[in-house]
């Protein structure tokens, strides 16, 4: 209990003040260029994977999780994983040097063929630490990749000249720790939308092009139906500039839903089940969006991950439980049309 009483006024102190965060200069780097001389290629998506505060560390959900993605890497050779926030549960790290790096990341994921870059997003509950000792761990690990708090990764396959856009965001500068709307650094925030769009608007020639945050826009579970926040200001830039699809975390199950806002193809994917499982989805039913797919099984701690392949014809998302590693859903996204 004296723990618990510990966290939430922590919790509470951060959420009151506005965070000091640098703003991106001309030494910033927010691009990551990547040729490859394939045709194909396949990246996988570990949702909320944060472990336990210590003495634990880790929870049995993520190792069977880890255990799973394991063993599929090993016959897919995943070029790429994407972590999509919430990487240290509850209050982040403290500093580069913080335990929390080896004993929930790199000694949990330790296969050979996970061994690629990981590049995360940040979450509500890493800002409750020291977020920016998150982009400085690029400098210690190899696998680590994590060049500002809002970056974009251009992969080229060379093979098939299938090229695509991820636009990863940091939704809690945008909207705050609690989600709510009021950023924890509005001047930041501000920097962020602009250069969101400007991401997307020269993005219209990549073949897919995918927006990636820690806050879901649409959301079947508790903190739907939608975040008003990325719904008023986000969800029109992903409609205007055709974006292919929006994969987030945040809440712990997984999800498929589709817009149902005129006009609008894009499709938005939650995967936030690779430590916690949370099997409730109040919000279902509701009038913005068709539920396509939704999970949140606790037998045998299982938990999930996503993978995607990507190839000329099709990005092909599939959810995958941690239990068995089995697939369970599958979807293809087309191309999007040439400009």
């Amino acid at each position: 209990m004296k723990y618990l009483i510990i966290v939430t006024s922590l919790l509470v102190a951060v959420s009151a003040e506005e965070l000091f965060i640098p703003s991106a200069d001309g030494s910033t780097s927010t691009n990551i260029p990547v040729k490859l001389n394939q045709e194909s290629m396949h990246f996988m998506i570990a949702g909320d994977f944060g472990g336990w505060p210590p003495p634990f560390y880790t929870t049995p959900t993520q190792w069977t999780v880890a255990e799973a993605m394991g063993q599929a890497a090993e016959k897919l050779k995943p070029n790429f994983v994407l972590a999509m926030g919430d990487n240290f549960y509850f209050l982040g790290v403290q500093d580069t040097e913080d335990e929390r790096f080896n004993k929930t990341f790199e000694s949990v994921y330790t296969s050979p063929y996970l061994q690629v870059p990981w590049y995360p997003t940040m979450g509500n509950h890493d800002w409750h630490g020291n977020a920016h000792a998150q982009l400085d761990y690029s400098h210690v690990s190899k696998r680590w990749t994590y060049p500002w708090y809002y970056y974009t990764l251009d992969y080229t396959l060379t093979l098939s000249s299938t090229t695509m856009r991820i636009v990863m965001m940091d939704t809690t500068i945008q909207c705050g720790i609690d989600s709510k709307g009021v950023p924890i650094n509005a001047t930041v925030a501000e920097e962020q939308w602009a250069w969101v769009e400007q991401q997307l608007k020269d993005g219209q020639d990549f073949d897919y092009l995918v927006v990636v945050g820690h806050f879901p826009v649409l959301a079947a579970g508790n903190t739907g139906p939608t975040n008003e926040c990325l719904f008023n200001r986000l969800q029109p830039l992903l409609n205007e500039y055709g974006v292919s699809a929006y994969i987030a975390g945040h809440e712990h199950n997984l999800q498929h839903l589709q817009d149902n806002t005129e006009n609008s193809n894009v499709e938005y994917f939650v995967v936030g089940c690779s430590n916690f499982v949370t099997p409730r989805f109040p919000n279902a039913d509701a009038p913005q969006f068709s539920s396509k797919f939704s999970w949140a099984e606790m037998t045998d701690l299982g938990g999930c991950y996503g993978r995607v392949e990507v190839t000329s014809t099709s990005m092909q998302m599939v959810f995958v439980q941690g239990r068995d590693g089995e697939d369970i859903y599958s979807y293809d996204v087309p191309p999007r049309p040439k400009q």
